[in-house]
């Protein structure tokens, strides 16, 4: 199992029920969820973006994300150091 840190990019494996996210919509990690007894897979809450707007904060199991190298902010900074 890959670690995935807070704030860390993803991409969703499925479409989420109930839910405007679909397979392919990226978002990032806000919280790590523990495995329940109605759910035995551990999760991520998800705030998930598309156009640049937040579409829907969701609930998923980890096995629904693929990990992505960018960690949200890394990029603003590393744009902001470029200008400078």
């Amino acid at each position: 199992m890959t670690n995935i840190q807070l704030f860390q990019w993803v991409e969703l494996k499925y479409d989420v029920p109930n839910s405007l996210v679909k397979k392919g919509d990226k978002g990032v990690v806000l919280d790590y969820l523990k495995p329940t007894k109605k759910q035995s897979e551990p999760g991520y809450n998800l705030e998930v973006f598309r156009d640049g707007e937040t579409l829907d904060i969701v609930s998923v199991p980890i096995s629904w994300v693929i990990p992505l190298p960018e960690i949200w902010g890394e990029t603003e900074l590393i744009k902001l150091n470029e200008v400078t």
